[in-house]
């Protein structure tokens, strides 16, 4: 079942790179947090969206919000990608997929990598209710940055 704007976030404590526990009710208590999970560490479609959304994270934390990515990779690999990306958020590690599993980001049959943690953004304000979703109608789609930060934008006014 997938989580859409006005839905209540389901809440999650997931390990951070940052070697901290990061619950997600605690966080959207300091302001918005847009979650984005997404298939792979290292992939190569992965990496360029990151790459993208590194350059210009300045545009979304003005904005008040925290962003944190959610994959099943390995700590280890979570670590080496931002390291190697140089991202300035975290990423946590949901280890057995739980999370995205219960906001419906999972990868649907059909898709090489049918199974996986899909490509998806969801923004989540402080009454935990979602304010934004982009989601990826296939494993391919790659967010645009501009039309996430409008969305966003319109989201939060």
């Amino acid at each position: 079942m997938a989580i859409e704007i006005n839905d209540i976030a389901p809440d999650f404590e997931l390990e951070s790179t940052d070697g901290s526990l990061f619950k997600l009710s605690e966080m959207v208590a300091k302001g918005p947090v847009l979650l984005n999970f997404y298939v792979g560490d290292f992939g190569i479609n992965c990496t360029n969206y990151m790459n993208v959304f590194g350059e210009r994270i300045e545009e979304l934390t003005n904005l008040g919000l925290t962003m944190v990515g959610i994959n099943n990779d390995s700590m280890d690999s979570h670590q080496g990608f931002k390291r190697a990306l140089g991202l300035k958020w975290e990423i946590l590690h949901d280890k057995d997929k739980n999370v995205a599993k219960s906001f419906g980001a999972i990868v649907g049959p059909g898709h090489m990598v049918t199974g996986f943690t899909n490509r998806e953004f969801y923004l989540i304000g402080k009454d935990m209710k979602v304010a934004y979703t982009w989601k990826a109608g296939i494993p391919k789609d790659l967010p645009v940055f501009d039309e996430v930060l409008n969305g966003i934008k319109e989201a939060l006014q």
